[in-house]
């Protein structure tokens, strides 16, 4: 990833940044956050950390890139400038062993334990990833709206290249969501697109289909079901995309006079207020149009892209390093924002344990749906395989009663040419037995005329003739 330095940051010292996440496993929307974040500051010179309770393969790319990974805060030898924490107890971990550090938090969901700001002092600025999570800062725990930074996830434009253009009618879609499996909800869509003739895939962890870089596969698809950071991918890629979650329900399809709104609440649950149903997938695919799909992506890379989302984060730092490099807290306040944390964690129980704990369940479930999914091709190609034996079978069978259909037309035209013979060879034979009967006629009258003949002359006369009736009778004898 390359980014252009900007004239500020020429002239300004490179931070040392720890930024905190739960866990980079599974490349969720809060985990890309993180790795992206993590890859672009490091690009613009900064120094950076990553502390999180389990890594994944992600670990590998970040260290490559010579960010640190640590699962013990105590394992770094230096203090940061900042730290940015994108998850509750993994902030507070951080900040209780660099205690006079300033603190940025990021609420990442509305609902989640993790998206819980951390209510410390050292928390300078807080975050949050849509309007969505903003609500809940300020409902929840009383921050005011004026105080909490929008900062959304943005997308690397280098790596999601814009795709061929739309065709007019389209051909493919793909559900992709990690919250996405072989259920209820994702059949309502599948029978949508099949009743709309597309063909459809689902791309995710849940389902078992993961892919470590979407980027590559977008492209591939006409029409992209997704939410948050999935959404935002597949609109710069240039894809068609209705807002649907299968956790939370379903929002409309993205067009340009939406997606402005439907952005600045992450493509998210607060947009999603219908149930996923058939109908309703066909409604929203019914609205697909190729050019106002296409001037919603080029808002999507003017808007969302990750230099225009990070440079206002880091900006924000740099501000709060400027300002407040050096949190003081007094011992007695510092005990009683303690006792507070420790109240609520015993209550809620042990949520870095559960992390733990849920990372290791992510990965064997993750691992069970991927050989669910592996068995489920393998019988999908037996299936096609016979089908396409059925097709092949029921062609044959189809050309064989053309060609017997062929050979019956021919038999039924020579019965009709034999039936027309036998009635000319009988219209023929009735002639010549007509002409034989007229035959024989006039020669039973010429015999009557010599008879005559033959008895009305005398001998001397009539002997010639008899001669010549005897020859003539010799030589006209019906044979």
């Amino acid at each position: 990833m390359s980014t252009p330095v900007s004239d500020t940051s020429k002239h300004s010292p490179p931070l040392r940044i720890l930024i905190t996440m739960c866990y980079l496993v599974h490349r969720t929307g809060a985990e890309m956050f993180t790795r992206d974040l993590a890859l672009w500051m490091r690009n613009r010179g900064h120094s950076v950390t990553i502390f999180a309770t389990a890594f994944g393969d992600m670990a590998d790319e970040l260290r490559q890139a010579s960010i640190a990974c640590v699962t013990d805060v105590a394992d770094m030898a230096a203090r940061p400038d900042v730290i940015i924490g994108n998850t509750h107890h993994e902030t507070v971990r951080a900040l209780l062993h660099f205690h006079d550090v300033p603190v940025l938090t990021l609420c990442h969901d509305r609902s989640a334990d993790h998206g819980r700001p951390a209510q410390f002092s050292q928390v300078v600025r807080h975050a949050a990833v849509d309007e969505n999570c903003a609500e809940r800062l300020v409902h929840e725990f009383g921050i005011e709206r004026q105080h909490i930074e929008l900062l959304q996830n943005g997308i690397d434009l280098t790596r999601f290249l814009p795709r061929e253009p739309l065709p007019v009618t389209p051909r493919t879609a793909v559900v992709f969501s990690n919250y996405a499996s072989h259920d209820a909800q994702l059949e309502e869509v599948r029978m949508a697109c099949a009743e709309r003739g597309l063909a459809l895939d689902v791309i995710g962890s849940g389902s078992g289909n993961h892919l470590t870089d979407p980027a590559a596969a977008l492209g591939r698809y006409d029409i992209v079901f997704g939410k948050g950071r999935c959404a935002t991918e597949a609109l710069v890629t240039g894809n068609a995309v209705v807002a649907l979650d299968p956790s939370a329900g379903m929002g409309g399809m993205v067009s340009a006079a939406t997606v402005a709104h439907a952005r600045r609440w992450n493509f998210g649950r607060a947009i999603m207020t219908r149930p996923i149903t058939r109908q309703n997938v066909m409604a929203e695919l019914d609205k697909f149009d190729a050019q106002d799909a296409r001037e919603a992506s080029t808002w999507a890379r003017r808007h969302c892209g990750l230099d225009a989302m990070l440079s206002g984060l880091e900006h924000c730092v740099r501000r709060m390093v400027e300002t407040r490099a050096v949190i003081p807290v007094p011992a007695e306040q510092r005990a009683q924002e303690m006792a507070r944390y420790l109240n609520d964690w015993i209550r809620r129980g042990n949520a870095t344990a559960a992390h733990t704990g849920i990372a290791s369940l992510h990965q064997h479930i993750a691992g069970l749906q991927q050989a669910f999914n592996d068995q489920q091709r393998a019988h999908q190609a037996q299936i096609d395989a016979w089908r396409a034996e059925v097709q092949r079978t029921a062609e044959h069978a189809t050309e064989l009663t053309a060609r017997l259909n062929e050979a019956g037309s021919h038999l039924v035209d020579k019965d009709q040419h034999a039936v027309e013979l036998t009635a000319r060879l009988d219209e023929s034979t009735s002639r010549l037995a007509d002409a034989e009967g007229r035959a024989r006629s006039e020669l039973a009258a010429l015999r009557a005329q010599l008879s005559e003949i033959h008895a009305s002359r005398s001998w001397r006369i009539t002997a010639p003739l008899r001669r010549m009736s005897t020859y003539i009778q010799t030589r006209i004898q019906p044979r």
